[in-house]
């Protein structure tokens, strides 16, 4: 049995069809160490041909394939609703256990660690920035090495901002070269622009379904049903999108997509006001019409999405409409027969239509409806008082809004001479439409040179700012609704409320309007929170915490970075339509919160030696066994043979060399000793050299405080000063470049601002603890014991930067993990 026909049998296997001709190639391409480039229709499989080949490469036990896999989408839907369709399929295989999903609202996995990592391409690509969304400062420099040595998936591709997080992408990739195997997808990127994505990575390949012409008649949502010409027809209509009209077309399924979330509440108000109106809708239940868009409370959107998926699913034939906006554009496994449209880019036209006639056997209708009625008028830029006033009319004028009223325009001359709709003629529509725009946009991203400078600013900074610069440019803002009359002033929690997002210039027009109804001076209806500790001139009876200080005008609502908290007299929220304008009821709920005992800092006693070895037997355990490939790709990124097995062992060793300094040492004796004296079980042996104390932060505050603990002198300098006086003792290298990384990784194992190294002695009993480690490695050579404190900075340039990610990360998740579980990893 070849190995293609090896990997035909276990993708049949698990997915329970034999893979199509185009995901083999994709596994073939994958294997043979290329990368990849997928471009496929919506519901043509793109997802399991992507994830097969790892989960075969897994089976195998083969170190030429990564072993981690991170698949990023542009979306949290996505992310959600392909984690959940992929965990189904596999719950029933070897590999249920090894997928996780981080997105903003799903955090079981900081530090990405699973094998399978689903998430949002802001979570991948903060992470490799250096500012992770989920973490802090501290932790900043622990997730990025995830993506050295990883197979990254990057699905929808064309959704993401050419200028920021697409650029980012593409420089993410150009950085990391041959430290990671990836595989683009998209279904509506022009053939010019996907042959410049090509050029501009190495070691590529293009896969596109029109190279396999075999498997277009068998692909099920490709199949033209028997007695048709198409399975998808297009009709332009003279006419802006109504529910009279939707509502008389109606068959069994009907899916409405918006531009605006206010045209789609408009049309979902409609439709549930005039459906009695219609006999043919007789058999539809009025809970089964269901409005999904950005507005809604995370609790009610989630129940939304469960329930559209097995509305619209394949074996549902309960009468249903759906209406929504380009939230349900890509990754949603549901279908229609009739869909209406208000017109959208060619690209984005096409996400929408691949939900319609999606499942085999099935047809479908397109209507597609302009935005513009025929005697509309702009409001004129004169009228505006300032630049806000501007931008927001601006914002107003466009009615396509949020595209480009010219791409919509051109798309919908172009549908009008389209009757019918496959992939050949939308691949026709994306090169005619979408060619000249990418092209320029390529360019642009090129000379700026992928965001490569960006990158490399945020790796040195480590701050959350570098994120509109490089992923989101964020034109919204969070939203809480709160009975400002009876709000509980000393118990306020600001972050503790669910929260929606708008689209600034929304909120601008909706704020302007509100505030000329103002009858009262003080009758404010927005506020932020303001934290007391910080702010002096806000008074609340001499307590810390938070007040709500009123924002006076709409510049100051736009300007506001943080949660705008409005009053539900002027906000009105229903699981029906979401968020309006109006008088409401209902105030934001609660974030769900597990009642969870707060975690304890909680130490139990070790000797250096023997938290070392936990370090190293947590090393060997849970990260050398998934290293291979990375070893053997890392010799050819830094040009020499380096024995990183031995490297990282070093950097472990000395990473908590600072420890053995006298004045560390007498602290920690001191809060044991303490410890012994308060309970007997606890033992104390003053010529222990210690790496912890046995310590709980709940109890041990007063003893702790008497030992001077909490004063005891920093560690991480002084090993990597220790390495980088010693090196060429320890090492055989020929760069000795390579040590940099070495140095930056122990020098900042407990935070990425460490420059500095207090001073220190060490004693002769101490450092006989690291001479123990270091004659486990068979190591001779003489340490620095003594210095006193200095700045100490060690630059990184170039290559230094990914090593360093790639030994940070294994020295502080193996360092945290050895703390927590001594006895598992000694």
């Amino acid at each position: 049995m070849t190995a293609m026909e090896e990997y035909r049998k276990f993708a049949n296997e698990i997915i329970g069809f034999p893979p199509y001709n185009y995901q083999v190639r994709v596994a073939e391409l994958l294997l043979q160490g290329k990368n990849v480039i997928l471009t496929v229709p919506t519901g043509a499989g793109k997802t399991w041909a992507s994830i097969l080949p790892f989960l075969y490469m897994r089976m195998k036990g083969n170190d030429d394939f990564p072993q981690k896999m991170i698949y990023s989408l542009p979306l949290r839907t996505l992310a959600n609703s392909i984690y959940t369709d992929v965990s189904k399929t596999l719950e029933k295989t070897e590999y249920k256990n090894l997928s996780s999903i981080h997105t903003s609202e799903y955090k079981d996995d900081d530090n990405f660690e699973c094998d399978i990592v689903f998430s949002t391409i802001d979570q991948t690509l903060s992470n490799f920035l250096c500012y992770p969304l989920s973490l802090s400062k501290r932790q900043a420099n622990v997730n990025a090495g995830a993506l050295v040595g990883s197979y990254l998936i990057f699905d929808e591709f064309h959704l993401l901002d050419p200028k920021l997080s697409m650029a980012t992408t593409l420089g993410t990739l150009r950085i990391l070269d041959n430290l990671c195997r990836f595989c683009i997808m998209t279904a509506t990127l022009s053939a010019d622009f996907i042959k410049n994505l090509k050029d501009s990575l190495k070691n590529v390949e293009i896969v596109t379904i029109e190279d396999f012409p075999n498997d277009k008649l068998i692909i099920k949502s490709l199949k033209i049903p028997e007695g048709k010409e198409a399975k998808k027809f297009i009709y332009v209509l003279e006419d802006t999108i109504n529910a009279h009209t939707i509502l008389s077309k109606h068959e069994k399924k009907t899916i409405i997509i918006c531009n605006r979330v206010e045209k789609a509440q408009q049309i979902y108000n409609e439709i549930i006001a005039d459906v009695i109106n219609f006999q043919n809708l007789s058999s539809l239940k009025k809970e089964n019409i269901v409005c999904l868009h950005s507005r809604f409370f995370d609790s009610d959107r989630k129940q939304k999405e469960t329930e559209l998926k097995r509305l619209f699913g394949k074996d549902n034939n309960e009468s249903a409409i759906l209406i929504s906006t380009q939230v349900i554009e890509a990754g949603m496994d549901i279908s229609c027969e009739n869909m209406h449209l208000e017109i959208s880019p060619i690209n984005s036209f096409l996400q929408r239509a691949g939900r319609c006639a999606r499942w085999e056997g099935q047809w479908g209708t397109i209507y597609v409806y302009d935005i513009l009625e025929k005697d509309e008028k702009e409001l004129s830029e004169n009228e505006a008082k300032d630049n806000v006033e501007k931008q927001q009319i601006r914002a107003v004028n466009n009615k396509y809004l949020p595209y480009d009223a010219n791409l919509c325009q051109t798309t919908l001359s172009y549908l009008k001479t389209t009757p019918v709709l496959n992939e050949k003629i939308a691949q026709k529509l994306v090169d005619s439409i979408l060619t000249q725009k990418e092209i320029q946009e390529y360019i642009n991203i090129s000379q700026d040179n992928f965001n490569k400078r960006k990158i490399q600013e945020s790796w040195v900074a480590c701050e959350k700012n570098m994120y509109s610069q490089t992923i989101r440019d964020i034109q919204s803002i969070e939203v809480a609704i709160v009975d400002v009359s009876h709000m509980n002033k000393d118990n306020f929690r600001p972050y503790a409320y669910e929260t929606i997002s708008l689209f600034k210039w929304s909120f601008y027009k909706w704020t302007k309007e509100l505030f000329t109804l103002r009858i009262d001076g003080d009758d404010y209806f927005a506020f932020r929170a303001v934290d007391l500790s910080r702010e002096a001139d806000i008074f609340l009876s001499n307590n810390d915490g938070y007040e709500l200080k009123p924002l006076r005008n709409p510049q100051d609502i736009v300007q506001c970075y943080d949660i705008v908290f409005v009053d539900k007299s002027v906000l009105k929220y229903t699981s029906g339509s979401g968020l309006e304008l109006g008088v409401g009821l209902i105030c934001s709920p609660l974030k769900p919160y597990e009642n969870k005992r707060k975690e304890e800092i909680c130490y139990t006693k070790d000797t250096f030696y023997q938290h070392n070895m936990a370090i190293i037997g947590c090393y060997k355990k849970e990260f050398e066994l998934k290293l291979q490939f990375v070893f053997k790709e890392l010799d050819k990124y830094w040009g020499e043979r380096i024995d990183w097995d031995k490297l990282i062992k070093v950097m472990i060793c000395l990473h908590d060399y600072g420890k053995l300094n006298c004045a560390w040492q007498k602290a920690m004796r001191d809060l044991q000793k303490r410890k012994n004296e308060q309970d007997s079980r606890f033992s104390f042996n003053e010529n222990e050299v210690l790496a912890h104390s046995d310590f709980n932060a709940e109890t041990d505050s007063e003893i702790e405080k008497l030992s001077n603990a909490k004063k005891k002198p920093s560690h991480a300098g002084i090993g990597a000063l220790a390495l980088d006086k010693s090196f060429q003792n320890i090492l055989e290298v020929i760069n000795a470049d390579i040590i940099n990384p070495v140095v930056n990784a122990i020098l900042k194992h407990h935070g990425v601002e460490t420059s500095s190294y207090p001073s220190f002695e060490i004693n002769e009993n101490e450092y006989n603890a690291i001479k123990d480690l270091f004659s486990d490695l068979n190591i001779e050579t003489e340490l620095i014991r003594k210095d006193r404190e200095k700045e100490f900075k060690i630059p990184l340039a170039n290559k230094e930067w990914l090593i360093y990610f790639f030994l940070v990360r294994i020295l502080r998740l193996s360092d945290r993990k050895a703390t927590i579980n001594l006895k598992e990893y000694i």
